[in-house]
């Protein structure tokens, strides 16, 4: 075995340990580089236990306070000042780069390390599986069971490598029967969309002909039978192949026919695994003002309220740091009743001033409260929204759009949410294909706020064109100098001897291109 194989071997077994020891003390899962696999896997009990541990491991990484609070703080979805979970650094104006460096404090180094090693971790158990599998581990000799399992871990595997491919610049691609005695490649993010795509349709080969002997079970508190589980996987797919984009041109590269053909196949029920105290938290406990940590943590950006206030300022004021003049009338009116609905206006507002005014709103996203069913407190009690139907028909909407069905577009988008929820007046049908695309922004940016891990983050960087901080609009696109997606972590590019890099800030107003 190579130097680098054996670096890995150790340094994602150790991590694989930490994981599963920080996410569920009662779970097994092993690492694809394990020698002890086969001992630990000799059962088909323990197929169920170890890809149970997975799901866990995925789901922190990709639905924790990292990097959810600094990377939607950094999409201006929220403003927060506070050092905690990297928001402060990843929220100054003008933007700073993200600093990938090994020696930064743990906290701010987790923003990349939560996700990029949960990921890895997740599919390396579901290569475990996989591999368990094909030498004969079983429950029921190949039957239902079985493939029920294989499916799960395809899908696993697949919303691993998607969400490598959303977040970060390149990802690793280790299938179970990959050779550990070679050096791993990095693989762009375009390839990891697409081998992440390639598992979810595996996984819905699998599944469709198993009828009522399947069952999915490994997301707390919901149960997924063939129907649900392939919407699921459809949905996913579509989310990937849609927001992998990290610019506006880029965007213009989306096939949406495939994009269509998932999202309309995709979910037709609200997908939100329950919060239970223990492995199973999101990141909402930080972002909710009744509920959770309480009303001292993340606002509503500013940018957001001017969406639904046209009256209100596309950036909270600096009075004190340049003299511009006090926002007088601080509570918002829309025609939006999720206005009333969704947020809660605090009269004051509880940032330090000197830490950035821009960070300043005078509301709370709260749409838990008027519907418990959206949501708990993200902690201990309710469920954590991860994709709404919602989100499924605005990527079926987006795509219809796309490839000139506007007069479907425009029907489909008058009848969602924007007038079952939001009560505002019809789209006529000479609305321009811009003015379309328009409503279609802001229903994603108000709508889906707090449904979706890293959303805005996702659209605003491939919907619009980056902006100055000083002249930001409601629905426009990232500031200048927002990373559009992160490095892979230092640590792991110091296992394969290669130098740190880093993106955003000056040198890279775009937020694409590797700074060292």
């Amino acid at each position: 075995m190579s130097l680098y194989s054996k670096k890995l071997q150790a340094f994602l077994c150790c991590l694989s340990l930490l994981l599963l020891f920080s996410a569920c003390k009662d779970l097994n899962t092993v690492n694809l580089n394990n020698p002890d696999r086969e001992t630990v896997l000799s059962t088909g009990g323990d197929l169920i236990t170890a890809l149970a541990g997975g799901y866990v491991n995925w789901w922190k990484g990709i639905h924790g306070n990292h990097p959810n609070v600094s990377l939607g703080v950094a999409a201006d979805a929220y403003g927060m000042s506070w050092a905690d979970f990297g928001a402060q650094r990843m929220g100054m104006e003008p933007r700073t780069s993200y600093n990938n460096r090994a020696t930064e404090e743990i906290d701010y180094r987790k923003v990349v390390q939560e996700p990029w090693f949960a990921c890895l971790s997740a599919v390396a158990t579901a290569n475990d599986i996989l591999e368990a599998l094909d030498r004969g581990i079983t429950i029921d000799q190949g039957g239902p069971q079985d493939q029920g399992i294989r499916a799960a871990a395809h899908f696993l595997r697949g919303v691993s490598w998607g969400y490598l491919g959303l977040i970060f610049d390149q990802g690793l691609l280790v299938a179970e029967k990959a050779n550990l005695e070679a050096a791993l490649d990095y693989k762009n993010y375009q390839e990891m969309i697409a081998a992440a795509v390639a598992e979810l349709e595996m996984a819905i080969q699998i599944t469709s002909p198993l009828g009522e002997d399947f069952v999915h079970q490994y997301f707390n508190g919901v149960r997924l039978d063939v129907p649900k589980f392939n919407e699921l996987s459809h949905a996913y797919a579509a989310r990937f192949l849609a927001q992998w984009p990290r610019t506006p041109t880029e965007n213009e590269q989306v096939d949406w026919q495939v994009v269509f053909n998932h999202a309309e196949k995709g979910l037709s029920f609200d997908f939100a695994p329950l919060a239970d105290g223990n492995a199973w938290q999101s990141y909402h406990q930080w972002v909710f003002a009744e509920t959770g940590q309480g009303p001292f943590w993340a606002r509503v950006d500013q940018r957001l309220v001017a969406a639904m206030d046209p009256n209100q300022p596309n950036r909270y004021p600096e009075v004190f740091a340049q003299g511009e003049p006090a926002l007088t009338n601080t509570e918002a009116q829309s025609k939006d009743k999720r206005l009333e609905t969704d947020f809660t206006y605090l009269m004051k507002h509880n940032f330090p001033t000197d830490r950035g005014e821009w960070h300043f709103s005078h509301y709370k996203h709260n749409r838990n409260l008027s519907d418990p069913d959206f949501a708990g407190d993200g902690s201990s009690t309710g469920p954590m929204p991860a994709f709404r139907k919602a989100d499924n028909e605005l990527l079926r909407i987006e795509a219809l759009l796309a490839l000139d069905r506007t007069s479907e577009a425009l029907q489909a988008l008058n009848a969602g949410t924007r007038s079952s929820r939001g009560q505002l007046t019809a789209l006529s049908a000479q609305t321009t294909q811009a003015g379309i695309k328009t409503a279609i922004v802001y229903e994603r940016a108000i709508e889906l706020l707090g449904t979706a891990p890293l959303g805005l983050w996702f659209d605003r960087r491939r919907m619009a064109p980056r902006e100055d901080y000083l002249q930001v609009t409601p629905l426009g696109g990232l500031q200048f100098g927002t990373p559009a997606h992160l490095p892979v972590p230092a640590e792991e590019l110091r296992i394969q001897g290669e130098p740190p890099y880093s993106f955003g800030g000056e040198t890279d107003p775009e937020g694409i291109s590797p700074v060292y």
